[in-house]
């Protein structure tokens, strides 16, 4: 009996493991690992991230379009491989202007308040932003340092998030990020704090889309309990759902300016699909100096 029984138990793992396939993603030029690239797949409407070495695990039915990372060429799948190399993007840069920061002046835009309103992620994701206007434009301006409000649920190491930053172009964000920042935050509530002092970002006059984009991987992965409620008013209690940490509030405001991004296309919170986030902004807040 005891035979049959690990058998079986041999078999069932054999099938779990051979119904997922391990991949990895390094750098072309030195071949280090590129942890948190973003994996878009066929025919799904959510995307994986690889953990901190470079791998994912990707499960039967899914399969890679093409992956992506901050500063890579975008890579298209064309022949299936465990291993993946990704070149490097550079840009040439013609007639750049260095100037450093005075750090004599200082003011705060945006804010930490919070309510009952907060952004999170199951395993279908989106990017918050809010918009940041330059209302200062008699002198050159930086970002010193950015504050967001987070909180890291259920996990046992401490969580990571995209900060990101797109230019404003008529209104809406470019077709590429300025920045991605790969922040970590610990585990419960939070002030993450980002210190741009060293190397300080610089605030156009035509202000700049500053937000958040989840991290799809087990690093941030967690099952939660809840007790949905039906439209014929029955509750279903103690149902088990996927989430991604972080938790990012947000709070109630007259003039919010709260956008959301999926798929490289940005909609107003006025939009139907992100109604809930209407009337409310992200909480993070922002030190600009001179």
């Amino acid at each position: 009996m005891l035979k049959k029984i690990n058998f079986s138990v041999f078999v069932l793992l054999s099938t779990t493991v051979f119904s997922q396939t391990q991949i990895k993603v390094l750098d072309a030029e030195n071949k280090t690992n590129i942890p948190y690239a973003k994996i878009i797949l066929k025919g799904k409407d959510y995307y994986k991230n690889t953990e901190q070495n470079g791998d994912v695990t990707l499960e039967k039915d899914e399969e890679i379009d093409h992956i992506e990372s901050f500063g890579y060429e975008n890579y298209y799948i064309s022949q299936k491989d465990n291993i993946y190399f990704l070149k490097p993007k550079f840009k040439d840069i013609e007639g750049v202007e260095i100037s450093k920061p005075k750090f004599t002046q200082s003011y705060i835009i945006g804010s930490l308040k919070e309510d009952n309103f907060g952004f999170m992620s199951g395993l279908r994701t989106w990017e918050v932003l809010n918009f940041f206007a330059n209302k200062d434009k008699t002198e050159k301006k930086f970002i010193k340092k950015i504050k967001i409000l987070t909180d890291v649920k259920k996990t046992k190491q401490d969580a990571v998030f995209n900060l990101v930053i797109y230019e404003n172009v008529e209104g809406h964000t470019g077709t590429e990020k300025l920045k991605n920042i790969v922040v970590t935050c610990k585990k419960g509530k939070n002030i993450t704090e980002i210190d741009f002092s060293k190397n300080p970002v610089t605030f156009p006059k035509e202000g700049l889309f500053i937000g958040v984009e989840w991290i799809m991987n087990e690093q941030n992965h967690y099952q939660d309990k809840i007790t949905v409620i039906h439209s014929d008013g029955t509750k279903e209690k103690n149902k088990i759902v996927d989430r991604v940490n972080p938790w990012f509030f947000g709070y109630t405001s007259p003039s919010a300016n709260t956008f959301g991004r999926t798929s490289d296309n940005i909609q107003s919170s006025n939009n139907q699909h992100y109604k809930f986030a209407n009337a409310h902004n992200l909480s993070i807040e922002i030190e600009i100096t001179n």
